[in-house]
């Protein structure tokens, strides 16, 4: 397999297609949706467990004070990156020890800087602002990682990656629990994020090729690099913007308890997002070699849009359907309310992630970030204008609202723009999965309400719109799940070949 390149939002394409015909490129896109897929499915499935403990535990408020915190720990991570190690992963000539010590310096210093800022302001915004200022404490020994990172995905060496990926997030789980209980609250969780710093870098200079590289500052090595850095940051700002601002939204206009029932709800969108990261991944760097290989990418377009609404509508229609009873039966009855965000927010997943999986990727690949930025910028605009004037009146159900709008705006400037170049007829592979998805999630989750707020009534409405969704897919649009399950399956054999070539 080639290096992963998908998360390059800089429009350039890989020099050459490296001698592979289409379908080995094909072959190894498919496999890579499972190998990416797994890992990231490991991981939520442990922080999901940890999350309902924690649930148990904390209040909605707690919950919003730790949010605060993973907000500003997001900011410093994206500034201190700086997309410098994405260039690094993407040229085709390996880095020096010397480049990895001035990458180190540079991220090293700028991640010191702004976590000493988030101190001195943290100061005066009370225990909110501790609490942030603690968790960005751990961003610079989580730079120490970054060269052993860089090796590591240039070498493909992803059963090493998941073993620390895994080990720090268990690391971080059962110390966050166990401080918790141990009466420490929302710091407990803080002072788990730096526990999970040191586990990561310990356990990265014995895995890394370099062990942990000592920082040296050389602006001679990090400046040719950082042009193609902010580049590739652009798009994953933007994101991040939208993402904290709709946060400190949520906090400043409704509540900070308010955030924590929102930021709930976001966690249970962790494995529908996965999937569609996942396919976006590889998105890029598939498109851009089909076409070096001159294929045509409208058609592919066209079928990874019909896959990733069948395969996303199962997942988001069973969340949806199960939520009224899923929620305050796992979470406790104070978290209830947050099932009223998820019907926007998982239909606004099944069309913005649908759309964008396939026409992202290939914008991308064209050269075209400015549109994608440009899409992206609208949608947190969007977000923004919509969810404000909702929050007061339906409190988190709002978001969700917000969301679905922006979602819809942002699907329709992307397909506007990748229509400029290519003759797309997405509607036929998007309106029949949106349509029964709605529709049996409403089966769902009046079977849920109905039944009453627990286990077994979340259970029997998400089993019921998982059925009705597949029910009215043979019904009605039978050849696209088939062209689904086909995909999948064929993923799964090319992950078998993959992994049998690798032993060998």
């Amino acid at each position: 397999m080639e290096p992963l390149e998908a998360a390059t939002p800089d429009g350039l394409p890989p020099k050459s297609a490296g001698g592979q015909t289409a379908s080995q490129v094909k072959q190894r896109a498919a496999a890579g949706l499972v190998v990416i897929g797994s890992r990231g499915v490991a991981i939520l499935l442990i922080g999901f467990a940890s999350y309902a403990a924690l649930a148990r535990l904390l209040t909605p408020h707690q919950f919003g004070l730790i949010a605060i915190g993973l907000a500003f720990t997001a900011i410093i991570g994206l500034v201190a990156d700086g997309g410098l190690g994405g260039a690094l992963i993407r040229r085709v000539e390996p880095p020096t020890r010397k480049e990895l010590q001035a990458l180190t310096a540079l991220q090293f210093g700028v991640a010191v800087v702004l976590a000493l800022l988030t101190l001195g302001v943290g100061a005066f915004l009370g225990e909110a602002g501790m609490i942030a200022a603690i968790m960005t404490a751990a961003m610079p020994i989580v730079t120490l990682q970054m060269p052993g990172r860089i090796l590591l995905e240039r070498s493909l060496s992803y059963r090493s990656l998941a073993l620390l990926e895994i080990a720090q997030v268990l690391c971080y789980q059962v110390a966050a629990v166990a401080l918790v209980v141990a009466g420490l609250g929302a710091w407990g969780v803080a002072i788990a994020w730096i526990i999970r710093a040191l586990v990561g870098s310990l356990m990265m200079a014995r895995l890394s090729p370099v062990g942990l590289v000592s920082p040296i500052f050389s602006w001679r090595l990090v400046r040719p690099i950082i042009g193609f850095g902010v580049r590739f940051q652009a798009a994953n700002a933007s994101a991040l913007v939208s993402e904290q601002g709709l946060n400190w939204t949520i906090a400043s206009v409704a509540s900070v308890s308010t955030l924590g029932l929102w930021s709930l709800t976001r966690r249970l969108l962790e494995i529908p997002l996965l999937l569609i990261q996942t396919f976006g991944r590889v998105s890029f760097t598939s498109m851009s070699r089909l076409l070096e290989l001159k294929q045509d990418c409208g058609r592919l377009i066209e079928r990874a849009v019909g896959i990733a609404a069948v395969s996303t509508g199962i997942a988001l229609t069973g969340l949806t359907g199960s939520a009224p009873g899923l929620v305050p039966g796992i979470f406790g009855e104070r978290w209830a309310r947050s099932a009223e965000a998820l019907p926007g927010a998982c239909l606004a997943l099944a069309i913005a992630g649908s759309v964008g999986v396939a026409t992202q990727g290939y914008l991308y690949a064209v050269g075209d970030a400015s549109a994608v930025l440009r899409a992206t910028m609208v949608q947190a605009v969007i977000l923004l204008t919509v969810t404000v004037p909702l929050l007061p009146q339906v409190g988190v159900a709002g978001v969700g609202i917000g969301w679905l709008i922006a979602a819809v705006v942002e699907s329709v400037l992307l397909v506007r723009s990748t229509k400029k170049r290519l003759e797309l007829r997405l509607a036929k592979s998007l309106i029949a999965p949106l349509s029964i998805g709605c529709a049996s999630a409403s089966v769902g989750w009046f079977l849920a309400q109905s039944g009453g707020a627990d286990i077994r009534s979340g259970l029997v409405g998400g089993a019921a719109s998982v059925t009705v969704y597949i029910v009215g897919l043979l019904a009605f649009r039978r050849a696209l799940l088939f062209d689904a399950v086909r995909f999948f399956a064929r993923s799964l054999r090319a992950t078998r070949t993959e992994l049998t070539a690798a032993q060998l």
